[in-house]
């Protein structure tokens, strides 16, 4: 095996790169390009190739030197840890650092996994230590990713931080998802759907490069809605952003009443998966037929059994609702990787403890299925 430290994606063929990727869209070439065109960080790409030249695996590894989303800031994050000097060492990210859904791509068996995993977790050493203070961390990881790192990190325990939700689409139409469910889940998914159906929309779908410029201010007023920074223009910046780099792979499903885009949901699709990004409305209006469902949950369903994709992956947060319409649970866990002792136990105990109370207080009785080892075993 060969590995190699590259500066852009541009340097590695979509292909190629999406081919070792596997399914989820937040891994693939189009979603890092996008990422990597954000001014405030700079990245390297650990690439590592078999002897034919074949690509086995590849990581992106971000150098941050400002973060403005909390979620991927460590120091906020885990406030418990050390506070590092924020004017001179930067924070290295190793994976993907935007969607919160980020793996290590499988390869071969056990032995030869873990094998890459060493030679990522060696480069990835090696960038933090030339551009940082030799720590690294790797975030929103489920757990299988989680215990493949567990040999080289310096955490004494993952740290728990988002729940994930995807739903499996069986058969072949979405009323044999519908089916497969129970009766309180079809009743719930019935009613949703006859709200919708009453309240008169017409709905389309269309590509996001026809689009961005309409749905970028329901998304604002959305996230103003919920108490979430929502300045139209930076929303519409972004969005914009997202369509001229990631091109056909954005679909966006919109409801509109007396001529106008009332409602949409941003989507973006590999092969097997379906991955709704993000909703808008206009909440000048009210939003009492079931819109956020419709269009987030079972518009990209059935574009998903068109297409022959297999999940739809819904993201983190709002498990109730998630779990109501037949959605499964993954743990999501951050660790450090690089020098230097372990972090306090007690304190990665309590962290943990805290954020599982959160999670399990939304899932009700379906918790228990989701509770992981990592809660009550030390490393």
């Amino acid at each position: 095996m060969k590995t190699e430290i590259v500066k852009s994606l541009d340097e590695v063929a979509n292909a190629a790169w999406d081919a070792m990727a596997g399914d989820s869209f937040y891994s693939s070439h189009a979603w890092l390009a996008y990422q990597e065109k954000d001014p405030g960080v700079s990245v390297r790409y650990v690439l590592v190739h078999d002897g034919t030249g074949r690509l086995l695996t590849g990581l992106p590894v971000y150098l941050v030197t400002s973060e403005a989303n909390g979620m991927y800031d460590p120091a906020r994050l885990f406030p418990d840890l050390p506070e590092q000097p924020r004017s001179t060492v930067r924070t290295v990210l190793a994976g993907n650092r935007r969607g919160y859904a980020n793996h290590i791509p499988p390869e071969g068996n056990l032995k030869a996994r873990q094998d890459l995993v060493g030679q990522l977790v060696d480069a990835v050493g090696h960038i933090a230590a030339e551009e940082a203070d030799g720590h690294a961390w790797w975030l929103y990881l489920k757990e299988s990713d989680t215990e493949s790192l567990l040999p080289y990190t310096t955490s004494s325990l993952p740290r728990l931080l988002a729940a994930d939700c995807t739903i499996s689409l069986p058969g072949n139409s979405f009323e044999d998802y519908l089916h497969s469910g129970s009766s309180s889940v079809r009743r719930q998914i019935r009613k949703d759907r006859q709200a919708f159906q009453a309240a008169g929309y017409t709905c389309s779908q269309r590509p996001l490069t026809q689009c961005w410029h309409d749905i970028s201010p329901l998304i604002a007023s959305h996230q103003r809605h919920h108490g979430e920074p929502g300045d139209p223009g930076h929303i519409r910046a972004l969005i914009r952003e997202q369509a001229e780099t990631t091109g056909d792979a954005g679909m966006v499903h919109a409801c509109h009443k007396d001529g106008r885009t009332v409602g949409c949901t941003l989507t973006y699709q590999t092969p097997t998966e379906v991955t709704s990004r993000a909703y808008g409305f206009d909440h000048r209006h009210p939003a009492h037929a079931a819109e956020y469902f419709e269009l987030l949950y079972y518009r990209p369903m059935e574009a998903a059994y068109r297409t022959g994709a297999s999940r739809l992956h819904l993201g983190i947060g709002t498990l109730r609702p998630k779990l109501r319409r037949g959605a499964d649970v993954d743990l999501l866990w951050g660790l450090r990787t690089g020098p230097g002792p372990a972090d306090d136990p007690a304190a990665a105990r309590t962290h943990n403890d805290a954020r599982w109370q959160t999670f399990a207080a939304e899932m009700g009785a379906a918790a228990d299925r989701y509770k992981s080892r990592f809660l009550t075993t030390a490393l």
